[in-house]
């Protein structure tokens, strides 16, 4: 059974917007949920220098422009973000390339989950967060802009997998620190071949959802839902991706976050999001989106800056 035990570093990553703010008071109600014990806020900026006339005219009166980035990081920090008892906080400040900066560090500080802004309407493409999530090995929570700052309903995304298996497990473990009522969701549909067999596209569909009925049961009977409060919904994919109807039902439930397993493929590319969770991370940006990895699906350094 999955725990939140293996959540014990987490990584914020700021970018001196409006949208920290929200990342920060988000980042804190995570930490106190999953009992973080370090918490890294991480700024990478492309360049600490001054360009050279500046430098050469006002460089007395700047101090090091990391430190002063430090500063005010630090007050947005203590502003916005309430450190969980036995929790440490520590400001990194970077220069470089973005995606490469941030997949360092959370390889370098063994970072198990990472917080990263979502953007609508805040200026910034998401881009950054988009390549970051498609290779790091931590779990990894897209953030919208004013979100939710508590927990009281989450989707998870049930496909039968085992990746699904460990996204519910750990919803499971948020429920009974949060008490908030879990939704599982899994996406069927009906085979292209449903008229050979006299039925109506209506009348198959009945016939797949019973089906997947009796699959959930025999999926739920393996797990320790003791104690668990959660509830079935389904839905029929009559579309080329399931992606958006799972975002559509977290959104007529009303979640307050969508949960769903990392499944990439094989072997050391298994760190992959899956093409599911990519697309679920586009749906929309009106709802967190927490994609979770299995921590022993490892894959180096360098394997993830190919990839992107």
């Amino acid at each position: 059974m999955q725990d939140l035990s293996k959540f014990q570093r987490m990584l914020v990553a700021l970018d001196l917007s409006q949208m920290d703010v929200y990342l920060l008071k988000y980042a804190s109600m995570v930490a106190k949920i999953f009992d973080i014990d370090t918490v890294y806020f991480v700024h990478v900026a492309t360049s600490l220098e001054l360009p050279g006339e500046i430098q050469e005219k006002y460089g007395d009166v700047f101090g090091p422009v990391d430190e002063a980035l430090e500063h005010e990081i630090n007050q947005e920090v203590e502003e916005h973000f309430e450190m969980p008892p036995n929790c440490e906080g520590k400001v990194v400040v970077s220069t470089g390339k973005i995606t490469e900066e941030i997949l360092k560090l959370s390889k370098v500080k063994v970072v198990d989950l990472v917080i990263l802004g979502r953007k609508a309407e805040l200026t910034g493409t998401g881009l950054n967060s988009k390549k970051i999530a498609k290779s790091i090995s931590s779990s990894v929570i897209f953030v919208t802009e004013n979100p939710p700052v508590k927990w009281e309903k989450i989707l998870v995304s049930i496909d039968y997998s085992d990746h699904s298996k460990m996204a519910f497990e750990i919803a499971a473990a948020i429920q009974k620190r949060s008490g908030s009522m879990l939704y599982s969701n899994h996406v069927y549909k009906v085979p292209t071949g449903y008229y050979k067999s006299g039925k109506t596209y209506e009348e198959f569909a009945e016939i797949m959802l019973e089906n997947t009925k009796k699959e959930c049961d025999r999926f739920f009977k393996k797990l320790d839902t003791d104690g668990v409060d959660y509830e079935h919904t389904y839905a029929l994919d009559d579309d080329p991706h399931p992606a958006d109807k799972i975002y559509r039902t977290g959104s007529e439930i009303g979640v307050d976050l969508i949960m769903i397993g990392s499944k990439g493929r094989s072997g050391p590319a298994s760190v992959l999001i899956g093409s599911v969770a990519e697309k679920l991370v586009e749906e929309g940006n009106d709802i967190p989106i927490m994609i979770v990895k299995m921590g022993k699906e490892n894959m180096s350094f360098l394997d993830a800056l190919f990839r992107l």
